[in-house]
């Protein structure tokens, strides 16, 4: 009789290689990484602060006064949106002139800027209350001279109570006067009056008017009332 082997399978299952994960990292790149954490960190950190002190000087700068909203260029010449100049006449009172807008032309070596709806805070004239604060609709500002020219819709009022509309005026900011070369009318406590040219001197206190002087004078009546 023939003797066979039979196959006979192990009683364990084949034993594989084993597979151990990789480290992802050494205890040196590790550190590496944290440090590179720490470091974006106070990077960012920076950043922000200097962001925060930026808006805060621009701030306190805007509240002191006296700066010039920065020119955004277009073409040939720099527009400012509602820009503000600051200054002190020969007496030291303070002026600031603003304006919904203006233009310089670049490379303008006397420094005149085109305003559009001039305002002037001013103690010499002050613009008429219906006007919301605007001079004129338009106006040029010479900081070097320091003068105001005004042109077209010019409507102010001086100290003395009088209101004056015409087309034109020059303010002298040094000298506390106003000339205009263009036909004006005004209305105030004696009465009203019409010319082809005028002046404010005094600081607003006396107004001289030349060329076709025209007036209307009124008297307080007994009874209160007014009469030509």
């Amino acid at each position: 009789m023939t003797a066979t082997t039979a196959n006979i399978s192990p009683l364990h299952p084949p034993v594989h290689t084993a597979w151990e994960p990789r480290r992802a990292t050494t205890l040196a790149e590790a550190r590496k990484r944290t440090a590179f954490i720490r470091l974006l960190r106070v990077c960012l950190v920076t950043l922000t602060g200097l962001i925060v002190a930026a808006v805060i000087l621009q701030i306190l700068m805007r509240s002191l006064g006296g700066v010039t909203a920065e020119p955004v260029t277009v073409g040939e010449d720099a527009r400012m949106i509602n820009p503000r100049f600051t200054g002190r006449d020969e007496n030291g009172t303070p002026y600031v002139v603003t304006a919904d807008a203006a233009i310089r032309q670049r490379g303008d070596e006397s420094r005149i800027t085109e305003l559009e709806a001039p305002q002037l805070d001013y103690d010499l004239i002050s613009a008429d209350e219906d006007a919301e604060g605007i001079l004129a609709r338009t106006g040029l500002f010479d900081s070097d001279a320091r003068t105001l020219d005004l042109h077209a819709d010019v409507r102010f009022r001086t100290r003395s109570g009088y209101e004056f509309s015409a087309d034109h005026a020059r303010i002298y900011l040094s000298e506390e006067r106003v000339v205009g070369q263009s036909p004006v009318e005004g209305e105030g406590p004696m009465g009203s009056i019409r010319a082809d040219t005028y002046e404010i001197l005094d600081g607003g206190d006396r107004v001289v008017f030349t060329g076709n002087v025209r007036t209307h004078l009124r008297n307080e009546a007994s009874d209160g009332g007014d009469q030509p």
